[in-house]
């Protein structure tokens, strides 16, 4: 008999999902769901799944995508997350993995594959109020995530059930604030991306929290969000949303936490959002292969804590990952410098040193700089191998390219204050919150 774990350990009566919209098929109004029907949702379109091996699952409200996702598990299928909804990107799936299909919720899909939107489904609902919970193989692949493109092509990571239920108890250790009440999440990211993966479906699947199938893209909209859920409430986001939030002028609802990651926050944006939202912000570090590893109050700590049950080998080359719920180590790109057993500092990544007129610098470093600036919307130093590093800005009104100039030469040495910088309207981010190199790459040509 093979190992198993359910694919659900929440209590018939918790709150899984709170819904903005009805969703007629599914036989449910907006509000509250909670275990038992949300069971019968997955089984209603576990019923529905072609008898394909993979399910490239596209869809954007998060509950549906919840119920696609463990519909395709319990089916004995894997879960492909793309990095983007392209319909290229489809077909390229497709191509490297036959036998696939799309379910979606009403996205552009690539017209040759086969596809499902779930919105148009014919459920035959079950209401047994029983709570008869699937057992899944722990050995079964249940998604295959992709990393970022932040530094090249997105390349694929298998996740197995026994990764997720494991990884995800250990997440909430330091995730969640010490509470038994269910905690109300609205996370700003996509749920196919690793970081919105881990906190917006998995933890609700496992630990006192609901998650918001709301999809506010603008500040307001955002806080919008937030003010029409129940308290305790939880942000999950991205540095970029954060700053964007700490940049309106609104009144903030009260938050019990909010999580951050997927690219560097500063310590005086950290403290601007536990003021203004009344909160503990705790920033985490992870990546797509491993998954979130560590975690610091940002406006309070600068070392990050290692989770237990991960083990790092630190060498002066490279940090070596492994943990019992990974199926083999991991080599991390990020430069780690050990202070004691369980905390460290990042360095940035080892491709991060720069030599500009025959001074050694860290490319890691002079962005933490750029992001500290008061006018700044969003911003990357670039080094293009040329005599002098380049940057690309956003600035917010009012600020200007000579006020960035001179706050850089305040704190940087001369030979690493960028020339040219180049001010834009926007970067041109993921939803995730992450810059791919092949976009940066494209803007930064039709810069030149």
């Amino acid at each position: 008999m093979l190992p198993t774990s359910p694919l659900i350990t929440r209590d018939s009566n918790a709150s899984i999902a709170c819904l903005t919209r009805p969703l007629g098929n599914f036989g449910i109004e907006a509000g509250e769901v909670d275990t038992v029907t949300f069971l019968s949702h997955v089984r209603a379109v576990a019923s529905c799944l072609p008898a394909q091996s993979y399910a490239i699952n596209l869809c954007g409200n998060r509950y549906l995508f919840l119920v696609s996702l463990c519909a395709a598990i319990v089916k004995g299928q894997t879960n492909l997350l793309p990095p983007n909804r392209n319909v290229a990107t489809q077909a390229a799936l497709a191509e490297t993995y036959p036998e696939s299909y799309v379910i979606h919720d009403g996205q552009e899909v690539d017209p040759r594959l086969p596809n499902i939107n779930v919105l148009n489904l014919s459920l035959q609902l079950d209401h047994d109020d029983a709570l008869d919970v699937p057992q899944i193989n722990n050995a079964h692949l249940a998604c295959i995530c992709f990393t970022s493109g932040s530094t090249g092509n997105a390349k694929p990571v298998l996740k197995y059930w026994q990764t997720f239920t494991q990884s995800t108890s250990i997440n909430a250790q330091y995730m969640l604030p010490d509470t038994s009440d269910t905690l109300y999440q609205l996370a700003t990211m996509p749920a196919q991306h690793m970081w919105g993966l881990e906190t917006s479906i998995l933890l609700p699947m496992f630990h006192n929290v609901c998650l918001c199938d709301a999809q506010p893209l603008f500040p307001q909209d955002i806080l919008d969000a937030l003010s029409q859920l129940p308290e305790p409430r939880m942000l999950v986001s991205t540095p970029v949303h954060m700053r964007a939030l700490t940049s309106d002028s609104a009144t903030k609802p009260n938050l019990d936490i909010a999580l951050c990651a997927t690219s560097p926050l500063t310590q005086s944006l950290a403290v601007q959002i536990e003021a203004q939202f009344n909160c503990q912000l705790r920033e985490v570090y992870g990546c797509s292969e491993v998954g979130s590893m560590a975690v610091r109050q940002t406006a309070e700590q600068e070392a990050w804590r290692r989770f237990n049950g991960l083990h790092f080998a630190i060498t002066d080359d490279e940090t070596l990952v492994s943990a019992e719920h990974l199926p083999q180590s991991v080599v991390l790109q990020d430069k780690i410098i050990a202070k004691d057993e369980t905390h460290f500092m990042l360095a940035g990544r080892a491709s991060d040193l720069v030599k500009v007129a025959g001074k050694r610098g860290s490319l890691f470093e002079i962005n933490q700089h750029l992001l500290r600036f008061e006018g700044l919307v969003d911003g990357i130093v670039l080094d293009r191998g040329a005599s002098r590093l380049h940057a690309i800005v956003a600035l917010k009104k009012g600020y200007d390219k000579s006020q960035l100039v001179a706050y850089l030469r305040h704190y940087l040495d001369s030979a690493f204050v960028p020339r040219p910088i180049y001010v834009v309207d926007a970067l041109p981010r993921e939803s995730n919150g992450k810059l791919s190199k092949r976009k940066v790459d494209e803007l930064f040509a039709s810069l030149k």
